[in-house]
């Protein structure tokens, strides 16, 4: 089981630092944005589909997969635009912090409900406000809070989808479902583009970094998604979005070069280390 949290650490530090290259540098508006995750979303469907030979697929997991597809989409999207006008440190404590929801829904799934959890969930939603802070002291804009907000919500809704799924008699499905995903998620951002995909997006280099954000997307929902069955929920959505918190932030700041107000950074440490004790009260 440690092998497969790294494995997914690792696929979802590194899409987040692609993302966050390609939405700085290269993705200006909606339509680039949608023209873009067709790349990645195209390699999830395809090796899901080779995954997916020879086996079977119900119709709830069907169902639930095409569900599944349009949130993802929708909560990556969001998220994507909000890297574009916004920080990737805070702009990632507050999207990971969607694993609020999963967990919280553990409670339908017969575990137990934590107070002190949820007293631990208020603290951090402090920090986050604690870090909505520019430079100079100004605040943030509202378009990109809205981004936040709706990448926050899609994103929580996938961790709930999952635990669904999971849950079920068709848990075993996971090819099946994820390919039903990755390919409704093709067409949804195809229909988004209303048929006309920027092909600027579509040069040698970003299409190397869509082939990899591709593999990580492959290998983090792959994974996740059989760890949300085998753990609770108000352990593991915390674990493994709060661990990918602190190293994408590590990274944003050494290598991104993004700047931290003192504000800022009583926000951040103090919105991890609360992501830390949400996995750890009882």
């Amino acid at each position: 089981m440690i092998g497969l949290i790294i494995a997914s650490l690792t696929s979802m530090v590194t899409q987040n630092c692609v993302f966050n290259k390609v939405c700085k540098k290269n993705l200006k508006n909606s339509i680039q944005i949608d023209s873009y995750n067709v790349i990645p979303y195209t390699v999830c469907s395809i090796v899901f589909g080779v995954m997916l030979l020879g086996g079977k697929i119900s119709l709830f997991t069907v169902l639930l997969g095409l569900v599944f597809g349009i949130v993802t989409a929708i909560g990556t999207f969001y998220r994507l635009m909000a890297l574009t006008v916004g920080p990737m440190h805070v702009t990632l404590l507050i999207t990971t912090s969607s694993m609020i929801i999963p967990a919280l829904s553990g409670v339908f799934f017969g575990e137990g409900f934590s107070f002190p959890k949820l007293i631990a969930i208020f603290v951090l939603l402090f920090f986050i406000y604690l870090s909505l802070e520019k430079s100079g002291g100004k605040r943030v804009n509202l378009r990109w809070f809205l981004y936040c907000l709706l990448a926050f919500l899609n994103q929580g809704l996938v961790g709930v989808l999952q635990k669904i799924h999971q849950s079920s008699p068709h848990k075993q499905e996971v090819a099946g479902f994820l390919f039903v995903s990755f390919l409704c998620a093709v067409l949804f951002c195809f229909v988004r583009t209303r048929g006309s995909l920027d092909k600027s997006v579509y040069n040698g280099k970003n299409m190397m970094l869509g082939v990899i954000c591709g593999a990580c997307i492959f290998g983090a929902n792959f994974i996740n998604l059989q760890l949300s069955g085998m753990l609770p929920s108000q352990l593991f959505f915390p674990m493994i979005n709060g661990s990918s918190i602190v190293i994408t932030s590590l990274i944003s700041v050494i290598f991104f070069k993004e700047r931290l107000s003192k504000r800022q950074t009583v926000g951040l440490i103090g919105g991890i280390l609360s992501l830390i004790a949400i996995c750890f009260i009882n």
